[in-house]
């Protein structure tokens, strides 16, 4: 039971430190993820259209604790292929 806790714990600290070092502003400050919320006003769309595309493969998007983020670049890539 110990070692299943321990695993458990590293891997939430894992994934919180790879969050935090891919929304560092010392990197690329153009590129960075928004939630789910931020990326539908963003796209100026509902958060279901937003999910849609998501479901669709149209717009990818990663999934770290539970949330589901999308890469700024990519919903401006998405955005031209529309536009």
């Amino acid at each position: 039971m110990k070692t299943i806790i321990k695993e458990a714990v590293l891997t939430v600290l894992h994934e919180q430190r790879e969050l935090s070092l891919i929304n560092n502003p010392k990197r690329d400050s153009s590129d960075y993820y928004l939630s789910r919320k931020e990326a539908a006003e963003f796209l100026k769309i509902s958060e279901t259209t937003l999910w849609n595309l998501d479901k669709t493969q149209k717009l990818p998007a990663i999934r770290l604790n539970g949330k589901v983020l999308y890469l700024k670049s990519d919903l401006l890539n998405f955005h031209r292929q529309v536009a």
